[in-house]
């Protein structure tokens, strides 16, 4: 994935739109669609009062942006040519105020403030820091923030029942995204506290967020000297690198499912030849600017499979006709790949009959996701079996391969029999694999 395909794609399905292809009920999902594919990634930083939260927005702006000790209100951070700030009172009235001068702003009494600054980070993400002096202000700030966030990072020392009663309001789709920072990590080190500190939190949150990262932020932003080098060492050790990766490996990630959506959308509504864009509408914009770690920066390790629910459901073998089966028996191999990926979507079947049973609150479009990322979880398993799996691993790879296409398609659409379509396909794919295990 290239700077240049996303800029291509969202061109294409512009030009899409402006020619009435994309039919009326998926353009709405397709204007969302394009924001995903042209906009940063909005990164929102939670938690309490002190959490240090304003220190990690340094650390992921590569600048001292935000002062220590300066109360200012939720403040949403985006890119801009010129620095800018605006802002809006208690009253509901709104102000602007030249550049971006913390002490002015802070001097407003203000509620919520938006500024625009010339940081290279931001060609990447865009930061949304919550001011909750309690935690009952930070409860109602999460479903708030909830459809502004793409990365949800929660600042933390304890993770108290406070913080978890707020995080419990965060709907799925955030949680999927979201880390937990056990920020000030070199002060509780210090105290010998880390440890215990993030075995605690570890026990009231590893089910809630994506991952769990010990960070000192201060310490991470010393690693950068004034004149661009990083010390490596002191950034790994900092934890600020294990952030930075994670967050530009979940940057990657986003665009790549938006583009991948765009180019199924494309496919069926907008063959190349018809979607060619024209010249002007072409522009790339700016190239993006890593979030100021050091060129050669990992990624982070892939995310692990869901264990939320795919609708799978269980049902008999279909008979197949012998001539359409592979004439060699599977190699043990191939059947070990074959059963574990029926032991994972009968796991998923399970999960997600007992969530829709009890009425846990999954949505339609919440179960859609599962499905698609269950698709995923199968495209990665038997990849790693490469090429040694005979015709029977190359027809499945392909139908998933498929599947993931119609997924992703589903998942725009989202009407009334979109969920039902989903289940369908992943039963498919089940009984796909039960046919070859039966041969």
């Amino acid at each position: 994935m290239t700077q240049a395909e996303t800029a291509a794609a969202a061109a294409s399905l512009r030009h899409a739109l402006a020619e009435g292809r994309i039919p009326a009920r998926l353009q709405a999902g397709t204007g969302t669609l394009l924001e995903r594919l042209e906009k940063p990634v909005a990164v929102t930083l939670f938690g309490l009062s002190g959490s240090g939260k304003s220190s990690v927005a340094n650390l992921l702006l590569g600048s001292q942006v935000i002062p220590a000790g300066v109360a200012l209100p939720t403040l949403q951070i985006s890119g801009g040519g010129t620095a800018a700030c605006a802002g809006v009172l208690a009253d509901g009235s709104r102000f602007s105020l030249p550049g971006f001068d913390t002490g002015a702003l802070a001097a407003r009494g203000a509620v919520f403030a938006e500024a625009q600054l010339p940081l290279p980070a931001l060609n990447q993400i865009s930061l949304l820091e919550i001011s909750a002096p309690d935690a009952a202000a930070l409860e109602r700030a999460v479903p708030w923030a909830a459809g502004r966030t793409g990365i949800a990072l929660w600042c933390t020392q304890d993770f108290t029942p406070a913080e978890q009663a707020a995080w419990a309001r965060a709907p799925e789709q955030m949680k999927d995204g979201a880390f937990l920072l056990v920020t000030k990590a070199d002060a509780l080190a210090a105290q010998d506290r880390l440890a215990p500190a993030m075995a605690a939190v570890q026990d009231a949150a590893s089910e809630h967020f994506n991952g769990i990262l010990p960070l000192a932020a201060l310490e991470a932003q010393a690693a950068r000297a004034p004149d661009g080098t990083v010390d490596r060492d002191r950034l790994r050790r900092s934890g600020g690198q294990a952030l930075i990766s994670a967050i530009m490996h979940e940057v990657k990630l986003r665009r790549q499912a938006a583009l991948d959506q765009a180019g199924v959308l494309l496919a069926k509504y907008a063959p190349a030849p018809a979607a060619a864009a024209p010249a002007e509408d072409t522009a790339a914009p700016p190239p993006p600017a890593a979030l100021q770690a050091e060129p050669d920066a990992p990624l982070a390790a892939e995310t692990p499979a869901p264990d939320r629910p795919a609708p799978v459901a269980e049902a008999p073998v279909a008979a197949a006709d012998s001539a359409e089966l592979q004439d060699a028996a599977l190699s043990t191999d191939t059947r070990q790949a074959f059963d574990q990926a029926l032991d994972y979507l009968s796991a998923q079947g399970r999960s997600m009959g007992q969530a829709l049973q009890d009425g846990s609150g999954s949505s339609s479009s919440q179960l859609i996701r599962t499905a698609l990322k269950s698709v995923q979880w199968l495209d990665s398993h038997f990849e790693e079996y490469g090429g040694n799996g005979g015709n029977a691993l190359t027809e499945i790879r392909g139908a998933v391969s498929e599947a993931e296409d119609l997924i992703q398609l589903i998942q725009v659409e989202q009407d009334g029999t979109s969920l039902f379509d989903a289940t369908s396909i992943l039963l498919q794919l089940k009984r796909d694999m039960q046919a070859q295990l039966a041969a």
